[in-house]
Order: structure tokens, then sequence, then C-alpha cells
């Protein structure tokens, strides 16, 4: 096998169709996360969630990660919890990067339904809304 970046592409998406079937027989979604490759060799992380259904796993990983974030006055169940940001507009808090210090908290902008990555501090006032794909909860 020749590994590069054409061959893995192709390569993701016949593991992804070669464990279709492991999905639906164990009910969980399994994923190939980023793949590190030299001439000879590759790896990648695989991830198997519970379930099927995307947003749950979110919330999942959400609650799962939400601990290192208390001192903002975040905890568990804020996932999609609306707050307003330093620029004063309304965005939705979905999750986490926790392998990047600099902009942890990944959120989507409500007004332009764009995802986007914020440092910890630009969350200025929780609100009592959560964030739904066309309404609010």
């Amino acid at each position: 096998m020749e590994i590069n970046k054409n061959t893995l592409t192709e390569f993701r998406r016949d593991f992804k169709e070669a464990v279709a079937s492991l999905e639906e027989k164990y009910g969980v979604t399994i994923s190939l996360g980023s793949i590190s490759y030299s001439e000879n060799d590759f790896t990648s992380k695989l991830t198997v969630n519970n379930g099927h259904d995307k947003d749950d796993i979110a919330q999942r990983e959400f609650d799962r990660d939400v601990w290192k974030y208390t001192h903002l006055g975040l905890g568990k169940g804020m996932y999609k919890r609306i707050f307003v940001g330093l620029d004063g507009n309304k965005y939705a808090l979905l999750g986490f990067n926790t392998k990047a210090p600099k902009y942890p908290l990944i959120i989507r902008n409500i007004r332009e339904s764009t995802v986007v990555r914020a440092p910890e501090g630009f969350i200025k006032e929780l609100t009592n809304e959560y964030y739904a794909e066309n309404f609010l909860l």
C-alpha cells in the first residue's frame, strides 16, 4: 500500500463502510480520528460511542469534559446553553477542545449560525435559554 493523503482518504471511507455492520449490530458509532502517517505506517485514534444520535453523543462528551471549566460557572447539563459574548452577540456553548488552551470553547454564533472557537474569557453572561436548531428551548 502506498501511504499518502489520497490513499488515506480512501482508506477512511472504506473503513467507515467496513464498520457500518458493527455499528448496527452493537448500537454504537465508530469514528476514526486524525491520521498521522509516514512512508511505511500510519496511526489513528479509534473512538466508539454508545448510540447513533450525534447530538446525544455531543452532550455526553460535553458533560464528560465540563469539569475542566467549572471556574467559568459551567457544569453538567449546560450543553447548548446560550450566553452573551464579549462582543454582545448571543452564542450557544457546544463543547470544548481540551487540547487547545488558547481557544478551548466551541461555540455557535446564533445569528450567523457559524461554529467557532473562543477563549475562556469570552463568556460575558450566561442566560437561562438553550439553543435548538430552529428555535430556543
